[in-house]
C-alpha cells in the first residue's frame, strides 16, 4: 500500500513542477511579445517639406507626424563628408502639434554656392521620445 501512495504523491508532485514550468515559459514569452510590440509601436516621426539652400539661407517646413507634441528641435547643417557642424538652430520652447507644420530659416554664412550640405533635425517629444531624421540640399 505504501508504494501506491508514495508512486501517486510523485505522480503529483510531476504534475506541479509541469504546471510551474509552463506558467514560467508562458511568462516569459509573453514578456519578450510585449517588449516588442511597445517597441514597435513608434509614436514619433516628421516629415521635411521644400528644404532648400539659396545664398546662404536654408528654408524649409517640418511636419509633426508623431503622436504628440514636439517641444524641442535641434537643425544642424554639415557640408556633405564632413561631420563638422557649420550652423545649427535650437527651439526648446515651441510646440509643435500632431499634423501641425513649423516653417523654418536659417542664415548658414559658411556655406559657399554649389555646395551639397547635410541638414539634421532632431525632435524631442513631450513624452520624452526623440526623432532625427536627415536630407540633403544644394546651396544654389
Amino acid at each position: 500500500m505504501k508504494r501506491k501512495n508514495k508512486k501517486a504523491l510523485e505522480n503529483a508532485l510531476v504534475t506541479v513542477l509541469l504546471i510551474l514550468v509552463a506558467i514560467a515559459a508562458v511568462s516569459l514569452i509573453s514578456y519578450y511579445f510585449f517588449s516588442v510590440l511597445r517597441h514597435s509601436m513608434i509614436t514619433t516621426g516628421l516629415t521635411l517639406n521644400n528644404v532648400q539652400m539659396v545664398g546662404g539661407i536654408l528654408t524649409g517646413d517640418i511636419i509633426n507626424q508623431g503622436a504628440s507634441n514636439i517641444t524641442s528641435i535641434i537643425i544642424q547643417i554639415h557640408p556633405q563628408n564632413n561631420a563638422t557642424v557649420i550652423a545649427s538652430y535650437t527651439n526648446t520652447t515651441i510646440s509643435i502639434a500632431p499634423g501641425q507644420t513649423y516653417a523654418f530659416t536659417i542664415a548658414v554664412s559658411k556655406a559657399i554656392e554649389g555646395n551639397s550640405y547635410v541638414i539634421v533635425i532632431t525632435a524631442k517629444y513631450v513624452n520624452g521620445q526623440t526623432y532625427s531624421t536627415s536630407t540633403e540640399v544644394i546651396d544654389e
